[in-house]
């Protein structure tokens, strides 16, 4: 039986390379897979604050974000800041002025990613991905760090143009990791005060940054155009634009810009 162990192995020995000459020529050899690098780009943390000026609570919320926006500056942050005004306290004796129902439909895509059971004021969350009162200092300083350390996936750059007639159009370039995701395009008043007449705030001052008045959500391509009907009360002298890439399905953002007007 042992004298047939030769011809075994000649003949296996034979077929192997009969495979890899085959191999050669077929280009069939496996090899490793080659994965696309991720380009990335600085960090940035956007932070969404839905507030009301009917709720009690929520001026300390936008009084830290105020800090939180001007510390940043100072110290060459990439923090941006946005303060979605929800509706659903109007009914409660003061209707804000800066209120839309589209917000509170936002805070409840939220709502649904972290798996609540409704909606709360004041809530912030940052880079889609994290949600806390948004008045508690340090739990916004922690996730302000640790998302600070995440380099961004997307870039965006805006060209906006001079308002007329209450109009106003942005171009814009993006670049990096645009699968499945949108393009949020945000203008902004910097800076507002209102006098509360009624409600929970009735008699008090409140100042507010960064209150979105115009909300608008497109396709994430590489380029594009949009225009957009601005209030009748908006001072471009006391604007901005704001835009942001994020997942669809998550709800993480991955790159953000803001341009003054």
């Amino acid at each position: 039986m042992h004298s047939f162990t030769p011809l075994i192995v000649a003949a296996s020995l034979a077929l192997t390379l009969l495979n890899l000459s085959t191999a050669r020529l077929t280009g069939g050899l496996p090899h490793p897979k080659l994965t696309k690098p991720i380009t990335t780009y600085a960090p940035v943390a956007v932070l969404e604050l839905f507030t009301s000026q009917g709720c009690s609570s929520c001026p300390a919320a936008d009084r830290l974000l105020t800090e939180t926006l001007a510390e940043a500056a100072k110290a060459n942050k990439n923090i941006i800041g946005l303060s979605f005004h929800v509706d659903y306290w109007d009914r409660l004796g003061w209707k804000d002025p800066f209120s839309n129902h589209s917000f509170t439909q936002r805070q409840y895509q939220y709502s649904e990613r972290f798996a609540q059971t409704g909606v709360y004021t004041p809530q912030e969350v940052l880079n889609g991905q994290q949600e806390f009162v948004g008045s508690n200092r340090n739990k916004q300083s922690s996730t302000l760090k640790e998302a600070l350390s995440i380099p961004a996936t997307a870039d965006i750059k805006l060209t906006v143009s001079t308002p007329q007639n209450n109009q106003l159009t942005i171009s814009y370039l993006l670049a990096g990791d645009l699968t499945k995701a949108v393009l949020h395009v945000a203008v902004v008043s910097k800076t507002t005060e209102t006098i509360v007449n009624r409600g929970e705030n009735a008699g008090r001052k409140l100042a507010h940054d960064n209150v979105v008045r115009v909300f608008l959500t497109v396709p994430a391509t590489e380029k594009g155009v949009v225009t957009l009907a601005l209030p009748i009360d908006y001072d471009a002298r006391n604007g901005a634009v704001v835009a942001y890439v994020q997942t669809q399905q998550t709800l993480a953002i991955r790159g953000a810009e803001k341009v003054n007007l």
